[in-house]
């Protein structure tokens, strides 16, 4: 039988939907799932099999449907508190949500991108985030941790960040645009040699690949979030392109994961 599973993730099946589980999370009573790929599941807004897909989910895990909350995303570095459950036209261009609201699941959704689950066990808030190259550029992780602070007086010491399988540095290939943009926002470390590496040459130019879940890993520490506390499940979408979706494996045709936690 198939299954991921490693020190920090557990594979789960519930009916016919699979999705992995972090151990921390699990172990802290926190319900929450990031989706694997499976028959007519597909959690893109507006496709046919959207619904049931979260329907589906919803029965998996033992929810109330009624409780999802989902944004509108748009590759922005915009994060909401939530404090009620509130319909997707409310959430326009919004690619973070935060709550310390029990009875409201935070979702979000991605084929490549990384999605960021936070919890603060301390003073009793999530959040859930997607960070592709544009929201990691514009440090959207960054942004929802200050944000915990300002709003909800956590400390980043006490918040865990656990990180969804997504594309890695072995496959996100840019141009050298992307590469200088990134090297221009991220000067400020002295991790640039890890973060970009040069690639191949393809049709005379040159490639670049970049490690998106590094940059993420460097802004949180940097803020004061515990390296012990940023956990992986080390798992890269396209190399697992079998179970996990990737716009990059599956072409203009692809369809979208979902991951979910509430209180």
């Amino acid at each position: 039988m198939f299954h991921f599973s490693n020190e920090n993730i557990v594979y789960q099946k519930s009916g016919d939907l699979e999705y992995i589980q972090f151990k921390k999370l699990l172990k802290l009573g926190i319900k929450h799932a990031y989706t694997l790929k499976g028959e007519n599941l597909d959690f893109s807004q507006n496709s046919k099999f959207e619904k049931s897909s979260y329907e589906r989910l919803s029965k998996a895990l033992e929810m109330d449907e009624k409780t999802l909350v989902k944004p509108v995303q748009t590759h922005t570095s915009c994060v909401k508190c939530i404090d009620r459950i509130v319909e997707s036209s409310q959430l326009q261009n919004v690619d973070g949500l935060i709550t310390n609201q029990k009875g409201i699941a935070l979702t979000t959704k991605n084929a490549d991108c990384i999605l960021l689950l936070f919890y603060d066990p301390v003073k009793k808030v999530i959040a859930n985030v997607h960070s592709g190259w544009k929201g990691t550029f514009q440090k959207i992780a960054e942004k929802t941790v200050v944000k915990m602070m300002n709003f909800y007086g956590c400390k980043p010491q006490d918040i865990l960040v656990f990180i969804c399988p997504s594309i890695r540095k072995c496959h996100f290939e840019v141009d050298e645009d992307v590469k200088d943009l990134c090297a221009q926002i991220f000067s400020f470390t002295n991790r640039l040699e890890e973060i970009i590496e040069v690639g191949e040459i393809k049709d005379g130019k040159t490639k670049y690949m970049i490690d998106t879940v590094l940059i993420n890993q460097i802004l949180l520490e940097d803020l004061g979030v515990k390296k012990s506390n940023i956990i992986d499940c080390g798992i890269c979408s396209v190399c697992h392109q079998g179970k996990i979706h990737s716009a990059r494996a599956e072409g203009e045709n692809f369809k979208r994961a979902t991951a979910v936690i509430t209180l």
